[in-house]
Protein backbone atom coordinates (compact mmCIF):
# COMPACT_ATOMS: atom_id res chain seq x y z
CA UNK A 1 0.00 0.00 0.00
CA UNK A 2 1.40 3.38 -0.99
CA UNK A 3 1.51 6.45 1.21
CA UNK A 4 -1.33 7.99 -0.77
CA UNK A 5 -3.48 4.88 -0.44
CA UNK A 6 -2.79 4.83 3.29
CA UNK A 7 -3.80 8.48 3.55
CA UNK A 8 -7.02 7.82 1.64
CA UNK A 9 -7.85 4.87 3.89
CA UNK A 10 -7.07 6.93 6.98
CA UNK A 11 -9.33 9.74 5.79
CA UNK A 12 -12.07 7.23 5.00
CA UNK A 13 -11.83 5.69 8.46
CA UNK A 14 -11.95 9.15 10.04
CA UNK A 15 -15.07 9.98 8.03
CA UNK A 16 -16.76 6.76 9.19
CA UNK A 17 -15.85 7.61 12.78
CA UNK A 18 -17.35 11.09 12.37
CA UNK A 19 -20.52 9.66 10.86
CA UNK A 20 -20.83 7.20 13.75
CA UNK A 21 -20.36 9.97 16.29
CA UNK A 22 -22.97 12.13 14.55
CA UNK A 23 -25.43 9.22 14.55
CA UNK A 24 -24.79 8.56 18.21
CA UNK A 25 -25.35 12.20 19.14
CA UNK A 26 -28.48 12.46 17.01
CA UNK A 27 -30.01 9.34 18.57
CA UNK A 28 -29.18 10.66 22.02
CA UNK A 29 -30.70 14.06 21.19
CA UNK A 30 -33.80 12.38 19.72
CA UNK A 31 -34.67 11.20 23.21
CA UNK A 32 -36.76 8.33 21.89
CA UNK A 33 -38.45 10.26 19.06
CA UNK A 34 -38.81 7.58 16.38
CA UNK A 35 -38.99 10.10 13.52
CA UNK A 36 -35.81 11.86 14.63
CA UNK A 37 -34.02 8.53 15.03
CA UNK A 38 -35.16 7.44 11.58
CA UNK A 39 -33.90 10.72 10.10
CA UNK A 40 -30.55 10.24 11.84
CA UNK A 41 -30.27 6.70 10.49
CA UNK A 42 -31.12 7.87 6.97
CA UNK A 43 -28.48 10.58 7.19
CA UNK A 44 -25.95 8.03 8.45
CA UNK A 45 -26.68 5.68 5.53
CA UNK A 46 -26.34 8.53 3.03
CA UNK A 47 -23.07 9.56 4.66
CA UNK A 48 -21.72 6.01 4.42
CA UNK A 49 -22.60 5.83 0.73
CA UNK A 50 -21.02 9.22 0.08
CA UNK A 51 -17.83 8.33 1.97
CA UNK A 52 -17.50 5.05 0.06
CA UNK A 53 -18.05 6.85 -3.25
CA UNK A 54 -15.40 9.45 -2.50
CA UNK A 55 -12.95 6.78 -1.33
CA UNK A 56 -13.50 4.87 -4.56
CA UNK A 57 -13.06 8.00 -6.66
CA UNK A 58 -9.87 8.93 -4.83
CA UNK A 59 -8.41 5.46 -5.29
CA UNK A 60 -9.38 5.47 -8.97
CA UNK A 61 -7.77 8.88 -9.42
CA UNK A 62 -4.38 7.59 -8.31
CA UNK A 63 -4.55 4.35 -10.32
Amino acid sequence: MTTIESAIDSAYQAQIKNLYNALSQAVLAANGDADAISAAETSFKKGLAFAADIRGRALAAIA
